[in-house]
């Protein structure tokens, strides 16, 4: 029988497909990361020839039930009709990221379907990423990363310290920081359900990347997110359509260029990330890894790769995970949208929205955001705790 088969109501009020679509499960993130990651990190760097073959977890869920639930749904009752087709298309979306998560490891669907979620780089934006590689960066706002002096290196508590403080600062009261050993080294990420900020706990870093993660994570994710959830639509406080998601991550970028934050490197590797998508279908992991090599260092390189290329299983077959696109191509287009109307920069703190959905902040469907990121708020902070 197939799961997806026509079943369920055609209308519905939105509470009942909002409760629906919370409990679906669909951690891409945890699923696509390999479980012998390590492992074949060592054997690549131990070989010349070697290719990794990566193998994952499966994860137990109810999304058959719930999706074949929402397969008649035509439209939502008590809403507008515009967030009653953002719904549908939701739905149609959730869907695509289940059936990417259940396709891990099979080179060719998870190449097809994120392709057909995240869309795959034009040859402008490819051009312009080579530009980014080469150094042409005259279009951005771009700082040199400052040297390292006694005391710039925070550890895990001394983090935890600086964040209490600005979630205290902005009335953030329900959000914690919290260990986390599921994400890759010195890294942090928002997890919007469970409210916290999750991060590695043996970190270190510097004063200069902690502001760097304060903007990224706090000042442009959580925010967005609290936003959303009092929009009256839950979906617009959390991970929504694949359009979103450009604008979420090219928002984050274009903060930190906004707070002169943005170094070369940082934009050199999420142009490399779009490079990398251009080009490497077709080829292996190590094919890949060579070419990047003319840029960036091992290690580096091996990272670039990696990020393509998870989600499959025998990588010396072609495929490839388009997913990281968002972060160069949507900081361009973010870039380009304020740089011709700067208005647009705190109706997209409405919620995780894109930039069509701004009219919705025109025309009063959702409300105007409360937490917007101010430049001067932000260093008065900073001179605060002391970074």
């Amino acid at each position: 029988m197939n799961i997806f088969s026509r079943s369920g109501k055609s209308i519905m009020k939105i509470d009942e497909v909002s409760s629906l679509l919370t409990n679906l499960s669909i951690p891409i993130g945890l699923v696509f990361t390999p479980i012998n990651l390590k492992e074949e990190r060592e054997r690549f760097f131990d070989s010349d020839t070697y290719e990794p073959h990566f193998r994952y977890r499966g994860v137990k869920n109810s999304n058959s039930e719930i999706f074949r639930r929402l397969s008649s749904l035509k439209s939502i009752s008590d809403v507008d009709p515009r967030i009653s087709d953002f719904y549908i298309q939701l739905i149609e979306s959730k869907r695509d990221s289940h059936n990417l998560m259940s396709a891990v490891g099979n080179n060719e669907l998870v190449s097809e379907i994120s392709y057909r979620k995240y869309g795959k780089p034009t040859d402008l934006l490819f051009r312009n990423a080579a530009r980014v590689l080469r150094g042409n960066v005259s279009n951005y706002n771009i700082v040199k990363y400052p040297s390292i002096k006694d005391g710039d290196m925070l550890n895990y508590n001394q983090i935890g310290e600086i964040f209490n403080t600005v979630f205290s600062h902005f009335k953030l009261n329900e959000w914690k920081m919290q260990p986390s050993k599921n994400i890759s080294k010195n890294s942090m990420k928002v997890g919007v359900k469970s409210q916290w900020v999750l991060v590695d706990p043996n970190i270190q870093k510097s004063k200069f990347k902690l502001k760097k993660s304060l903007i990224h994570e706090v000042g442009t994710h959580v925010f967005r997110s609290i936003n959303g959830q009092r929009s009256g639509f839950s979906a617009l406080g959390n991970a929504n359509l694949a359009s979103y998601l450009d604008i979420e991550e090219g928002l984050a970028t274009w903060n930190e260029s906004y707070m002169d934050l943005l170094t070369l490197s940082s934009l050199k590797k999420k142009a490399a990330m779009t490079w990398a998508i251009y080009i490497g279908e077709k080829l292996s992991f190590r094919q890949l890894y060579n070419n990047i090599l003319g840029v960036f260092p091992s290690n580096t390189a091996f990272s670039i790769s990696y990020r393509v290329k998870r989600g499959l299983g025998d990588t010396s077959y072609p495929g490839i995970y388009s997913k990281d696109i968002v972060y160069f191509r949507g900081f361009r287009k973010v870039k380009k949208a304020l740089e011709k109307d700067k208005s647009l920069y705190e109706k997209l703190y409405a919620g995780k929205i894109d930039l069509k959905q701004c009219e919705w902040v025109d025309d009063g469907l959702i409300p105007k955001a409360k937490l917007v990121p101010s430049k001067e708020e932000w260093r008065e902070v900073f001179k605060s705790v002391g970074i």
